[in-house]
């Protein structure tokens, strides 16, 4: 077990029941636990031979917890970005040419990415999910983590698919303290119904969570509305699919009528802010937030994004969901950082493990550097954190106890071998894509 170590003289974002903010403060961790938290001379009274960290400039709060992601996905960096249909004409023939090597090398190199800019927890949903499994751990990030399952369309489709999905919730359910499995249909259009229905009750059964792309494409739009006359997400509601342990993507080609739907079933909807104004077509969080929907906030991949920074995310989805809306009070700070620490903890059934500074729950957290110009002064230290700060403010990263990031420098991979082989690695795959499909020639240059 690892020593007890402090950290003093820094304040406190704790997110809890009353979101207290405690200025020069200690926070100690034990084992892989919060054990205590208080002023500083109080608490340290009791820890007279701890190891201490100066906290003073500095900023902790719970590890952020990042509701969508793909984190393989980073040896293909910005490959969709204007492009349209991108998912179609070029996400699903690049992944045609995908190794197990590349996932397991794409999730080091995008989990890694993730640590450094304050994030403890992925929700994510891929191919080949072992490989990505085999990297969080080896990179000490927290995952909730899910097979992708297809039925039609994309690029690894079937019965295999299907029950490699249930059988990797069966292998890892319990086993490893930063590994939770999930179901992980790809979506309403690409998984069939009577699959959608197996995977329903599979959730029930095994009680793990289900994390699906839901209405993200006017394509999808239209041929659920084609083969059943309704929108995605009233498809899915009145099937009974969605309830509170369901985390749906984007939800962005949605009707009027079935907003209220994610507030009368529970369902999470998932609002990636830089993925949704660079397509176009923004997410109506705002408003479903109003209908009492548990809305969360996420970056999904980087093939659409570009980094893996929900820190700095956060400034997007203010200032996207006030233009949507054309008021200038949607959205405050302190209900965005409820999106990615309590409320994301809650929706993936670690309430009163996750999301907060008490004690007791488990010791995840992010230190943030504010002593620099772009932070100071200091006057509602909530709205600057949101929109003053990114990832590069991250110095210190502990996920279950454990510190995996110091100092601004990742102590669980080398990071310069991994900008290494993000280059080697990418350029590789992007070559043997074009090469085996001539209409994404226009990608190798």
């Amino acid at each position: 077990m690892n020593k007890p170590f402090a950290i003093k003289d820094a304040t406190l974002i704790t997110m809890n029941e009353t979101r207290e903010v405690l200025p020069s403060a200690a926070i100690i961790i034990d084992g892989n636990r919060i054990a205590a938290i208080g002023p500083a001379g109080q608490v340290l009274m009791d820890y007279p031979d701890i190891d201490v960290i100066d906290g003073r400039g500095k900023v902790v709060l719970p590890g952020l917890i990042n509701s969508h992601t793909h984190i393989a996905m980073s040896l293909q960096k910005g490959v969709t970005q204007a492009v349209p249909e991108g998912l179609y004409r070029v996400m699903w023939p690049v992944e045609k040419a995908l190794t197990s090597e590349d996932i397991y090398d794409g999730a080091l190199i995008g989990g890694a990415e993730a640590l450094l800019n304050g994030c403890t927890t992925v929700v994510d949903h891929y191919f080949q999910i072992e490989q990505i499994t085999k990297a969080t751990i080896q990179l000490g990030l927290r995952g909730f983590l899910g097979h992708t399952i297809m039925s039609r369309l994309g690029p690894f489709t079937g019965e295999n698919e299907l029950r490699e999905g249930i059988d990797f919730v069966s292998r890892w359910k319990g086993k490893h303290p930063l590994v939770t499995p999930m179901l992980a249909p790809h979506a309403s259009d690409t998984v069939a119904s009577e699959w959608l229905r197996e995977l329903r009750q599979e959730a029930d059964r095994q009680q793990v969570g289900l994390h699906l792309h839901l209405a993200q494409s006017a394509r999808e739009q239209a041929y659920i509305n084609d083969q059943f006359g309704k929108g995605c997400v009233e498809y899915l509601a009145e099937m009974g699919f969605l309830k509170p342990d369901v985390l749906a993507a984007h939800c962005l080609y949605i009707e009027d009528h079935e907003l209220a739907l994610f507030s009368q079933t529970g369902a999470h909807p998932l609002y990636c802010p830089m993925a949704h104004s660079l397509s176009g077509k923004p997410m109506r969080a705002w408003e479903m937030l109003q209908t009492g929907a548990g809305a969360l906030i996420a970056t999904d991949c980087v093939c659409n994004n570009n980094v893996m920074d929900l820190l700095g995310e956060l400034r997007i989805a203010g200032a996207g969901q006030r233009q949507l809306t054309g008021d200038r009070t949607a959205m405050p700070s302190m209900k965005i950082l409820e999106m990615v620490t309590v409320d994301a903890a809650a929706a993936i059934g670690m309430d009163g493990q996750l999301g907060a500074l008490i004690p007791g729950y488990l010791a995840d957290l992010a230190v943030v550097n504010m002593h620099g110009l772009h932070a100071v002064p200091n006057y509602s230290i909530v709205d600057n954190i949101i929109y003053t700060c990114t990832g590069r403010d991250v110095e210190m990263v502990v996920v279950n106890g454990d510190v995996v990031v110091r100092e601004g420098k990742l102590l669980t991979a080398d990071e310069d071998e991994l900008i290494e082989l993000a280059e080697t690695k990418g350029r590789a795959l992007i070559k043997r894509a074009v090469e085996n499909d001539p209409d994404l020639s226009w990608m190798w240059q």
